[in-house]
């Protein structure tokens, strides 16, 4: 049977990206679903092997945001059922409160490319990887905490299930979407934009082999060869 992976959004451009490139290209069949749209927009239990939770502009201790209670309940089902579950971000923020984990406030924001101090370079290379968070996690209990930078920690892995704080799905046209809605917002400026996109080269790639390998890690854990 082919493996299913289920992409959670949050947005129209919360986009899988390079994550959802090597998903296909390892065999899966890739949806995705926008958890933001409610619960009638989450996908059945049993319509995925694989759950990957990307990003989102809101804060997962935001009670006042009614999806994401409805999310954190499918991603609770999903860690119940032994379904592999990656958090990016966000979803990682959410990902580790399911598995008894704490996410607050961080000291400051972390906005651009930074290398990760890692345990395991192999399941959670050092980047860069680009961020643009503003809260941070613990690890949670019984879980490895794998890579963290000065502000906050930015990887975790238990058992079958891993979070991250950076954003290894990233490609050029995502982060110039992202860039753009920051300038709209005046919540940008043009040398925050500029180094943004500084992680890209001429061609519009980034460091696209590191986010392959941080995957096929996560995918050897849950069960699945490559």
């Amino acid at each position: 049977m082919t493996p299913r992976a289920v992409f959670l959004q949050h947005s129209a451009w919360d986009l899988p990206g390079v994550l959802g490139e090597r998903a296909r290209e390892l065999g899966f069949t890739t949806t995705a679903c926008r958890a933001d749209h409610g619960p009638s927009a989450l996908p059945d239990l049993d319509s995925f092997d694989l759950l990957v939770v990307m990003g989102s502009v809101e804060s997962v201790t935001d009670r006042s945001v009614e999806w994401i209670e409805h999310e954190r309940r499918l991603v609770s089902s999903a860690v119940a059922a032994d379904l592999p579950v990656l958090g990016v971000c966000f979803g990682g923020q959410l990902l580790a409160q399911v598995l008894g984990g704490q996410v607050y406030r961080a000291s400051v924001p972390e906005i651009g490319w930074r290398q990760v101090q890692t345990e395991d370079p192999d399941r959670i290379p050092a980047g860069p990887w680009l961020v643009w968070h503003e809260d941070a996690f613990s690890a949670p209990p019984g879980s490895e905490a794998l890579a963290r930078t000065e502000v906050s920690l930015h990887a975790y892995i238990l058992g079958v299930h891993t979070g991250v704080q950076f954003h290894p799905e990233v490609t050029e046209g995502i982060v110039r979407r992202w860039v753009d809605d920051a300038r709209d917002g005046d919540n940008l400026d043009p040398a925050g934009a500029e180094g943004l996109l500084s992680g890209f080269d001429a061609r519009g790639l980034g460091p696209e082999d590191q986010t392959r390998r941080l995957f096929d890690r996560f995918v050897e854990r849950a069960g699945f060869t490559t």
